[in-house]
């Protein structure tokens, strides 16, 4: 396997985008939710924006509103393929869909999951999760709480009811090849009956695969209101003003 982190660099790795789900609450001219708009840009042109930093090759999930997401991403002077899952069961199921376009580590990013800062791949791993320090116990509710044994990630818990500490679960995972055969041995959510990918993140470590927090200093927006393209916007002005 070839390690993220340390030595290596995540520059020129595939990232596979998510964003194919139904997104409800932003249903209408928009389409997809990643496609609304905040400071002349859809939520989606800020991941790419972002995730530009480390690669300029993308593999976008579609489904739901895939016209408008087509559309705005072939315009971009991105390297863009695209995938569509034959029915919507997950965010692992819809990953799967992108396995014959992978053969080497590859990052995924939630399409409608925005970020502002650094991330730390100053160690060297195999498997990892964006983790934001410092996160706030509504942001780890509205999230994933993440359980450490230094920066070893021991447990994962969907939407937590009770927040332990001050660590945020992100949108954003570092993954080699082999997870494919990991999501294939996750049995669907008793909760939804979908392919969840939280679930695929308890089979891994349950495999013995260590599994690395990618610690994260900055904003982070999972955008699933229409109220949090405020915050968006917010974090925007602020790098803006930092930058001058």
């Amino acid at each position: 396997m070839n390690p993220f982190g340390g030595t290596q660099t995540t520059r020129g790795m595939r990232c596979v985008v998510m964003c194919g789900g139904r997104g409800s609450r932003f249903a209408g001219a928009a389409g997809h939710k990643s496609m609304a708009g905040v400071q002349g840009s859809p939520v989606l042109g800020h991941v790419i924006d972002y995730w530009r930093a480390y690669t300029d090759d993308f593999i976008f999930v579609v489904k739901t509103g895939k016209e408008s997401v087509i559309d705005f991403v072939s315009g971009l002077p991105i390297n863009a393929r695209f995938v569509e899952p034959p029915t919507l069961r997950g965010i692992a199921d819809g990953l799967l869909c992108a396995e014959q376009l992978i053969d080497a580590p590859f990052m995924v990013a939630l399409g409608d999951c925005f970020c502002r800062g650094t991330f730390d791949f100053s160690a060297a791993f195999d498997y990892g999760i964006g983790v934001q320090r410092n996160a706030r116990p509504e942001s780890v509710r509205r999230n994933y709480a993440v359980t450490l044994d230094a920066e070893r990630i021991v447990a994962v818990e969907e939407k937590p009811q009770v927040v332990a500490n001050e660590f945020c679960g992100m949108g954003f995972y570092f993954f080699q090849t082999g997870v494919f055969d990991h999501i294939r041995r996750t049995a669907p959510s008793r909760r939804t009956n979908e392919l969840e990918i939280t679930d695929v993140l308890q089979t891994i470590m349950g495999s013995g695969t260590p599994l690395r927090a990618v610690m994260f200093d900055g904003a982070y927006v999972n955008v699933n209101t229409p109220s949090e393209l405020d915050v968006v916007a917010e974090a925007l002005a602020a790098r803006e003003g930092d930058a001058r």
